[in-house]
């Protein structure tokens, strides 16, 4: 467990195979490591040129002037047993391996990635991967991905941890927040998992002071039991996606990571047992995840619903329903209070329809309104953004004012509704273009505030 931490603290790093050609592997590699807020040395090792990205190059890791804490392997696998018997010299602590062609591959892959663990136990380094994308924490500034910033903006600092064993997913995950201001404390592809697997990353997670959620992709299992047991003793939240299904995809899976799946309906439960969220696909996944990361604790189970396009609140509340939440039904104190702030063409019950005339100082006033109620738990905003009596910073007043209860916004539309997600997560108010996983994010928060994990 020691030297997990150098994967994502090193003061030292190799990126074995980094190529001075743009494009390849190695070099987009090497290229992140320099790029990011890294502050120890950063070494490209590469026996075919004088320097990469203006960094000296060294022939082998051997050549490095200094102990290495971490390596970055970028080069084929039928050249990695010949490499790894070098890193004992070196005292590296920790392996990340971006390639392919080990398990997952052929037999003889099979037996290299074998070879190569035995390796990594006899001279004391641990090993992610093969076959990943790796690690990416904003944090410390490790960032093994070969994806070019240009093509996969970062996300900024926050406290989701992702594990995944898919480094697609891994990769979506990180677009998606970037993309709507959500943070992430750390990024892990895991692949084939030969060596640290998710139940060791979970407790080392659990410890993590940069991590409240812990947000777990798995397609299959090396040891089930051991999963689950982390899964249980984690104090956070634990937000899993599981694949594999079908036999179709349990197939999938074991092309993919060289792992066979198990029985789906059985994993489901015991992880659920063991007290994890289960998303159904993977923008829940996400969506539970940013949810659970940007809000405190709440337990009550009142809903209020505040609209200016009403059709959205019709789904809502049969899933309100559904999911055992409770659909408000004002009292005449509560319905008084609010036809003195609201207009008159208000419609007041729930949802409280504000129509397409709302303004902004319609929908705060409402809010306001229902903050200060006993009788609501939780506030849900349905919002047409596009509608023009709604002024352009209505998010940013709202954004100002601490209302003391849970508010979740469901929103519909293209780059103008994206846009104003950034300022609603900034305010730790989570927004939706689903309206399931607005209500099951709402149904995760209150189990695990339950649970004492938030």
């Amino acid at each position: 467990m020691d030297n997990i931490k150098y994967f994502f603290n090193p003061q030292t790093v190799a990126v074995v195979g980094a190529s001075s050609k743009p494009g390849k592997i190695g070099h987009e590699c090497f290229k992140s490591m320099v790029r990011g807020n890294f502050r120890g040395n950063v070494y490209p090792i590469n026996p075919s040129v004088q320097e990469v990205l203006g960094k000296k190059a060294y022939p082998s890791i051997e050549d490095v002037p200094e102990d290495i804490d971490l390596v970055i392997y970028a080069l084929p696998a039928k050249d990695s047993i010949e490499i790894f018997n070098q890193f004992k010299k070196k005292s590296v602590k920790a392996v990340i391996i971006i390639s392919g062609g080990f398990r997952e591959f052929s037999e003889n892959g099979v037996l290299l990635e074998e070879e190569i663990l035995r390796i990594a136990k006899r001279d004391g380094f641990r090993i992610i991967g093969p076959n990943c994308v790796g690690v990416f924490d904003p944090y410390s500034g490790v960032d093994s991905l070969f994806q070019p910033y240009e093509r996969l903006p970062r996300p900024k600092k926050g406290n989701i941890a992702v594990i995944s064993q898919s480094g697609t997913f891994a990769v979506t995950f990180m677009d998606w927040a970037s993309e709507e201001n959500v943070g992430v404390s750390k990024v892990i592809s895991i692949g084939n998992r030969s060596d640290v697997d998710e139940a060791e990353l979970i407790h080392f997670l659990d410890n993590d002071p940069n991590t409240k959620v812990i947000s777990l992709y798995v397609e299959s299992f090396t040891n089930g039991r051991r999963l689950a047991e982390s899964i249980r003793e984690c104090g956070k939240p634990v937000i899993v996606f599981l694949a594999s299904r079908t036999s179709y995809g349990a197939r999938v899976a074991k092309s993919h990571t060289g792992r066979m799946a198990s029985n789906y309906l059985i994993a489901k439960d015991v992880i659920e047992n063991c007290g994890a969220f289960i998303a159904e696909d993977l923008q829940q996944f996400y969506d539970v995840s940013k949810s659970v990361s940007l809000l405190k604790n709440f337990v009550g189970k009142n809903v209020m619903m505040i609209t200016n396009g009403a059709g959205p609140c019709v789904v809502a509340a049969d899933l309100i329903s559904e999911y055992g939440l409770k659909m408000v039904e004002p009292s005449e104190k509560l319905v008084s209070l609010l036809r003195q702030v609201l207009p008159p063409y208000a419609i007041i019950s729930n949802p409280i329809d504000l129509t397409g005339s709302a303004t902004s100082k319609d929908f705060i006033n409402a809010v306001r309104v229902c903050a200060d109620s006993q009788e609501v738990d939780i506030i849900v905003l349905s919002i047409v953004f596009q509608d023009v009596p709604l002024e352009d910073d209505f998010v940013k007043q709202l954004s100002l004012i601490d209302f003391k209860k849970p508010i979740f916004v469901f929103a519909a539309g293209g780059q103008y509704t994206r846009e104003r997600f950034i300022l609603l997560h900034e305010s730790n108010i989570p927004a939706f273009q689903n309206i399931k996983n607005l209500v099951s994010s709402i149904n995760a928060v209150i189990a695990f505030s339950r649970k004492g994990k938030i």
